[in-house]
């Protein structure tokens, strides 16, 4: 018997998650968004439907499909599929490639192609996208996004709420601070202070307009 997952948001990162769930074996039953949406995908009813949702469509488990562009919303979804009694679960693509000794925690998306380095540790509700790399003793904390084609290499810890951009590079045992931005391409040679927004090669606080 199939198990049957709702998807928190109706975006083009919700469509992304959902395929990852099928690739992962559930049943995705829907989506929420807001009331009047535009979405061309199946919307069930609001985040605060969740609830009834779960009693209606028979639910298994939700996951959040608000990326990049909501961070400040994943927390707080979070706790709704939670406070409604469903399983939030890893989700692992078949064709990632995870040591394991990695661990990844509830309600975390990991992509294809994504790299999971020994003892490598992912948090709650973080997204790790297609083909990044997180390299031996990575830490990534809890509603992390680490985006396409980004690089962790040992020993480096992502803080909480923190994005690191695709394709960035962030060198051996540096620290990216809680809610802090690596800039698409960057090259971080340095620990990112929490909140702080750095770009370039090497990377750089970004200098206000």
């Amino acid at each position: 018997m199939s198990r049957r997952l709702l998807v928190l948001g109706a975006g083009g990162h919700a469509r992304a998650v959902a395929a990852v769930a099928v690739a992962c074996g559930w049943e995705v039953a829907g989506f929420t968004d807001r009331v009047g949406s535009a979405s061309a995908l199946p919307v069930r009813g609001g985040d605060d439907d969740l609830p009834r949702l779960t009693r209606e469509l028979g639910l298994d488990g939700a996951v959040v499909g608000v990326g990049d562009s909501g961070l400040a919303r994943r927390a707080p979804l979070l706790e709704c599929i939670r406070a409604a009694g469903l399983a939030a679960p890893a989700l692992v693509h078949p064709r990632a490639c995870a040591d394991p000794s990695a661990r990844v925690g509830d309600g975390s998306v990991v992509f294809p192609n994504v790299v999971l380095g020994a003892d490598v540790a992912v948090g709650a509700n973080a997204v790790l996208y297609s083909g990044a790399i997180i390299e031996h003793g990575g830490r990534v904390d809890d509603h992390a996004y680490v985006a396409p084609g980004a690089i962790l290499s040992g020993q480096v810890r992502v803080g909480a709420f923190a994005l690191v951009g695709a394709g960035a590079v962030v060198l051996p045992g540096l620290t990216i601070g809680r809610g802090a931005v690596v800039g698409a391409g960057a090259v971080v040679t340095a620990d990112v202070e929490a909140g702080a927004t750095v770009v370039g090669i090497p990377a750089r606080a970004r200098a206000l307009a």
